[in-house]
């Protein structure tokens, strides 16, 4: 391609007239259907409360999540509240001095 061609202004398909006229239509419908997207998005936001959701996407997860948390608290609780020893609350060695020496005297 020479140096002419690359001219936008004499590109061989641009000075054709019915080239002309095809392109620009195409543009305009184009932006004409460009137009219809974002206004039918904008009406569907606006119907559904004003914040734009996804489609498929629900509130339920999040409320069964809040609904486990607090059944595992209240169970947590009741079990607290029932045990007579906690673990923290056991000797470490579960044999006492007593036990110990007996054991070492007996050996």
């Amino acid at each position: 391609m020479d140096e002419e061609d690359r001219r936008i202004e004499t590109h061989p398909d641009l000075v054709d007239p019915n080239w002309q006229k095809h392109a620009e239509l195409d543009a305009w419908l184009g932006a004409k259907k460009e137009l219809k997207k974002k206004r039918r998005k904008q009406r569907k936001a606006a119907a559904s409360g004003g914040g734009y959701r996804e489609p498929g996407s629900s509130r339920w997860p999040g409320i069964a999540a809040i609904v486990g948390l607090i059944v595992l608290v209240l169970a947590a609780v009741t079990v607290n509240a029932v045990q007579e020893r906690g673990v923290n609350e056991t000797p470490w060695f579960p044999l006492d001095e007593s036990q110990i020496t007996r054991l070492v005297t007996d050996a």
